[in-house]
Formats: structure tokens, C-alpha cells, sequence
């Protein structure tokens, strides 16, 4: 790959040399294929930008504000293997992340990423950039293959806030939670010597009180934690924390009416619902159409003032009577309500979320059109009305046709309209995609042989499909692969025996990372427990199942009712919570911060693989699992 061409870093240089001879001529800034036209730039600077690659490239970057981040999009214009960019740099920002995708894979920069500190009028760096750069790539960066030792990030942001003390009033939630995480005896005498801070202040602001109840939650103080909580609700009857409270009586309280008499407290103090109270709403809807009471279903349901909730709530209620074919009118309604509101925000973005860029926002929504036309159609379809199904269905599939269950129910509709040609057509598309299962290759099959009614080829062609979506599925998955160290770990099993990695090696080891309480990981279940079938009797391939993120006093017995009651014959191991802390061990190390999550191990005991979530589909997920194992033993 060639590197930035001489003529661009003099374009760069002769545009910025055009400012007044009393600034300083900015000097451009190279790291990994990314080029800056100014090593130093300023909150509301204008800063170009160059990436080397030939690849397809996407990117956007975040504007660091303290421990907050901000997606904005990057549009890049292609010329000669460079791709070009401008930016604002907005005056709130300290430091800029840029995250850039290149052929549908994150460059992380040798792990490193893409961080730029920002710079105040005399070349200094501004006051919490480090600590903001440190706390992104320890909090989030795994997400983008950036690596970030999470003492290391303590110790820079625990350097900045003693030099610039001023700044904790913005970091002391981040601040003190990572204190004690990093060490609990430092911890501990950092968080009580800022308690003792507030006896010297007035106008404490509120977050700074929940700041201090939150590292005492963490603590395990309870008393402190009662005692300040106590004065917040004094000091401030109508703020966030008396919010928790409510929502708390909310989801306790079991009569209806009783909670429809506290969501009336939260919106009387809050004429802006925001995400508590439209939680609510949503809540006291749902819960009245369970009980056929429809009149306060459309007035709770018509109080959610968030769009993007409104349209969740009337799919989640539509759905299952999609499901059942019970009460279609009432589902098509309410279905078709949840179109409406997200095609009426795909319109007009003014609300757009911030933590979301553009790009961001736009595919958030068509991907929750796709979701609600689902099940639009499928109510359609369940009142006769096929053809209109078929059209909704279409506006279903994503792009890569990724959903198989989505995909199956086209074809259906398909078939039901006897659309053979298109039945042939569209199931050979998903088959060779990899996104198809038993029964789309045997409509492919029948669709086929309605037209070639003495044809003794199409088991075959389904076999040369398969051929090609594994060849097709191998590639994309190589480019996933990882060679990363593997932490060591020993862990007890339900029986209490000790499992260790260092054990396993020369083994393929798949690591799934779940809990109880996970839904996702649930529903992957009935796939990984085929998975563990036919892997039984390899001695090459085990697969342990990490029971993390999961608390209680009862959790073992929890966990092991869980097991029997399903069935399922899964060696399952229990991840630890961390002494004096609300993380897991082994969930920590490895990085886990979402389930279900899937981590492959190579015989030599390296990280190959990690694969975060659930596709819906048990077939597909069997499939990548089968060809993961099969790259590791070739």
C-alpha cells in the first residue's frame, strides 16, 4: 500500500501556511495510515484529514468531553488510494477519537487507535484530554480492537485530576468508581477525603451527590450511602435521584391503578417524560392491554412522547398476536401505528439521539422499519392479504439477507402466492448467502421442480450452494480472526471441581459467557447445546459455558435449577465477582462487557476469535461455530 504522497502533505502545508504570519503554521501529524493536517489542532479548528488505503473505507470520530463522547460522521472522498476528509472540531471538545472501517474491518491502529488531544491557544494540551483518551480506550475501545491497561488509564486520569483538581467536579462519578476499582484501600481514602470536601461547599450540585452514593454503593457503605441519600432528597425533591426512587416504588408496586398513580407524580414534576418516564408509559400501556382495558391503553400509549419507545411498545404488543392470529385487526393496527412513527422520524431528524451520528441514526431506524414491517407482514399475511405481505416482507430483509427467519417467512408468502420463479430465484440467493435453512432449500427444491418436474439435478445444485456459502462464510470469518494472549483462568464447575486453561491446551476451547437473566443467551441454547452434541466425543474441542454477570446468594442454585430444567448437558463454570467490586474476573479479562458473548481459544492457547450477541438464528450460529472450529484444525 502506498503511503500519503508528497503532494498532499504540501497541499496540506501550503493551505494551512495561507493563515496570518502571527499564527503558527500547523504542522501536519502522521500515525498508522492516518494523516492530520495540524498535530495541534483547536476546539473549532478546521481539521483536515487523510487515510491511506485502497479499501472501501467508513469512518466517523468522537469528540471526547470529559468522560462523554460524541459521534459525528466522517465523509470521506476517495482519489488515488487516499481517501480526504474536513471536519469542525466543536468548541466543547478536548480530544477526537477516530474509528475507521476499511473493507468492513475496524483498523485499531496496532491496537493503539486513532486519539488526538486537543490544544488551548499556547500549544498546551487541554486540560483533560489525556484523562478523556484513557477513559474512552478503557471503557469502550475493546469494542474496536484498542487495547488500554485499565491501572494505566487510572494512573493518567488520577494524575490529571490531582494537577487540575477542578476537573473532578465533572469526572467525580468515573473518577472515584475507577479509584476503587483499581485499588480498594487508595480507593476507599480518595472517595471518603472527597466526602469531606462537600462540608466546605455550597451549591454542591446534585450529580456530585449521586456520584459520592454511587462510590459508596460500590464501597458496600451502606450507611453513607442511606445518609447522603437522605440529603439529596432534601436538597433536591424533584431531581434525578427522587426520579430512581419513583421508578423504583413503579416497578415494585403490583396494582395498576397505584402505579398509574406514580407515573402521575413523575410527569407532574417533569413535563418531559425523557426515558424514565416514557418507560413508564410504555409500561402502564402494555399492562392495560393485558387487561383489555383500551381506553387507558390509548392514553398511556399516546402519552409516550419518544417516537422511536411508541413504536417498540405497539410492535412488543403486536407481535405476539402476530404469532398467535389472535385479534388481527387489533394487531394490524397497532403494527401499523409502529411503521408510521419510525417512517414519520426517517423523515425528520431533528430528535436525533447524540449518541448517535447520523449515519448511525439512519440505519438504527431502518433497521427497526425492518424489524416492525416483519411483523406487518406476517399479520398480513395471516389475513389473507398475501400480496401486500410479499411487498412488506421485502422491506424486511436487510441488505446481506442476514435474518434466516425473516427470509424463511418471504418464502412462504412466496409459495402461498405461487410464485415459483421468484421462490427459486430468492431461495437460491439466501442458500448461496449461507442465510437459509432446511426449509428454504426444500421450497428451493419443490419451486425447482415445478419447472423441471423430471429434473435429477437439484440436489445437487443445493450442495453446490452450500459449497459456495461455506467458501463465502470461511473468507468473512478469517477476516475476523484474532491472535491475541488468552488470560488464564481457573474456575469451579457445577460439581465444584477446578477448571484451568493452562489444562486445555492443545484443545480447541469455545468459551460462551451468559447468564439466567439473558434472553439472547437463551435463546442461542437450543443451537449450542447440537453444538455440544457433536462435539462430545471430540477430544480436541471443548466448550465451557461461563455463567458471568450474575448475582445473588442463591445464584449456584440458580444457575444449576436452570441447567436440569432445560435439560441441557453443558459444563458450565462460574465466572467470580471480584472482591469489593461489582465486576467479574474472568468477564474483566477477557473483556466482556455484553452477553452472550463467544470467545475461541486455538490449541496453542491463543484468543482466535470473539464473536458479541445472537444472530436469532440457531442454524447459522451452528454453521460459524462448525467453520471456526474447522479453521482452527486445518
Amino acid at each position: 500500500m502506498k503511503k500519503i504522497t508528497l503532494y498532499s502533505l504540501l497541499m496540506l502545508l501550503a493551505l494551512f501556511s495561507c493563515k496570518k504570519e502571527s499564527e503558527k503554521i500547523a504542522q501536519p501529524l502522521t500515525m498508522g495510515q492516518l494523516t492530520f493536517s495540524n498535530g495541534q489542532p483547536m476546539p473549532g479548528d478546521d481539521l483536515d484529514i487523510i487515510y491511506d488505503s485502497d479499501k472501501e473505507v467508513e469512518a466517523f470520530y468522537l469528540y471526547l468531553v470529559n468522560d462523554k463522547n460524541y459521534p459525528v460522521d466522517i465523509d470521506f472522498s476517495e482519489s488515488n488510494g487516499e481517501h480526504h476528509a474536513s471536519i469542525k472540531i466543536p468548541d466543547s471538545a478536548v480530544a477526537l477519537a477516530f474509528l475507521i472501517k476499511a473493507d468492513d474491518q475496524f483498523d485499531h491502529n496496532d491496537k493503539k487507535g486513532y486519539f488526538l488531544p486537543l490544544y488551548n491557544e499556547n500549544s498546551e494540551k487541554m486540560k483533560g484530554s489525556n484523562s478523556a483518551i484513557a477513559f474512552y480506550a478503557v471503557r469502550q475501545g475493546s469494542d474496536y480492537g484498542i487495547k488500554m491497561d485499565k491501572k494505566a488509564a487510572f494512573e493518567t486520569i488520577h494524575a490529571e485530576m490531582s494537577a487540575h483538581p477542578e476537573l473532578q467536579s465533572d469526572w467525580s462519578n468515573s473518577y472515584l468508581q475507577m479509584a476503587y476499582r483499581n485499588d480498594k484501600v487508595e480507593g476507599k481514602k480518595l472517595i471518603d477525603a472527597y466526602a469531606e470536601t462537600f462540608n466546605s461547599r455550597s451549591d454542591i450540585p446534585e450529580k456530585e451527590y449521586s456520584a459520592l452514593m454511587e462510590a459508596y454503593s460500590l464501597t458496600g457503605d451502606r450507611s453513607k450511602y442511606d445518609s447522603i441519600n437522605k440529603v439529596v432528597l432534601d436538597k433536591f425533591p424533584k431531581g434525578n435521584t427522587a426520579n430512581y426512587k419513583l421508578v423504583d416504588q413503579f416497578q415494585q408496586e403490583r396494582d395498576l391503578d397505584k402505579k398509574a398513580e406514580i407515573f402521575k407524580t413523575f410527569a407532574d414534576a417533569n413535563p418531559q417524560l425523557g426515558s424514565i418516564g416514557n418507560y413508564m408509559a410504555g409500561a402502564l400501556s402494555g399492562a392495560y392491554y393485558q387487561q383489555e382495558d383500551m381506553a387507558n391503553f390509548e392514553k398511556y400509549s399516546s402519552l409516550i412522547d419518544d417516537k422511536s419507545r411508541r413504536a417498540s411498545t405497539m410492535n412488543n404488543l403486536a407481535w405476539p398476536l402476530a404469532e398467535s392470529g389472535e385479534n388481527l385487526d387489533q394487531a394490524e393496527k397497532m403494527s401499523k401505528t409502529s411503521l408510521d412513527l419510525i417512517a414519520s422520524l426517517q423523515k425528520n431528524q431533528e430528535d436525533k439521539p447524540d449518541y448517535f451520528s447520523k449515519k448511525q441514526y439512519q440505519r438504527y431506524l431502518e433497521s427497526q422499519y425492518r424489524m416492525y414491517a416483519d411483523t406487518y407482514a406476517l399479520i398480513l399475511f395471516k389475513q389473507g392479504n398475501t400480496k401486500d405481505a410479499i411487498t412488506y416482507q421485502e422491506k424486511a430483509i436487510d441488505a446481506k439477507a442476514s435474518d434466516v427467519d425473516v427470509n424463511q417467512r418471504y418464502i412462504d408468502y412466496l409459495v402461498a402466492d405461487n410464485q415459483y420463479e421468484k421462490v427459486k430465484e430468492k431461495a437460491e440467493h439466501f442458500i448461496k448467502l449461507g442465510h437459509a435453512n432446511n426449509d428454504i432449500k426444500e421450497a428451493y427444491k419443490m419451486a425447482y421442480l415445478k419447472e423441471n418436474p423430471s429434473a435429477t439435478d437439484v440436489d445437487a445444485k443445493i450442495a453446490a450452494f452450500d459449497e459456495e456459502a461455506y467458501r463465502t462464510q470461511v473468507a468473512e470469518i478469517k477476516k475476523t480472526m484474532l491472535d491475541e494472549e488468552a488470560p488464564s483462568f481457573n474456575l469451579k464447575d457445577m460439581e465444584g471441581k477446578e477448571v484451568s486453561l493452562e489444562a486445555l491446551k492443545g484443545k480447541t476451547v469455545i468459551l460462551d459467557f451468559w447468564a439466567t437473566w439473558c434472553g439472547p443467551c437463551i435463546a442461542s441454547f437450543p443451537g449450542m447445546q447440537e453444538v455440544v452434541t457433536k462435539y462430545k466425543d471430540d477430544d480436541k474441542v471443548v466448550l465451557l459455558f461461563v455463567d458471568t454477570f450474575e448475582r445473588g446468594a442463591n445464584r449456584e442454585k440458580m444457575v444449576e435449577d436452570f441447567i436440569k430444567e432445560n435439560t441441557y448437558t453443558f459444563h458450565v463454570v462460574y465466572d467470580p465477582i471480584i472482591e469489593g467490586s461489582n465486576d467479574f474476573e474472568v468477564a474483566s479479562k477477557y473483556d466482556i462487557t455484553g452477553i452472550p458473548t463467544k470467545v475461541i481459544i486455538g490449541p496453542d492457547g491463543r484468543m482466535k476469535f470473539k464473536s458479541v450477541g445472537y444472530s436469532g438464528s440457531n442454524e447459522r450460529l451452528i454453521k460459524e461455530i462448525d467453520i471456526m472450529i474447522d479453521i482452527l484444525k486445518s
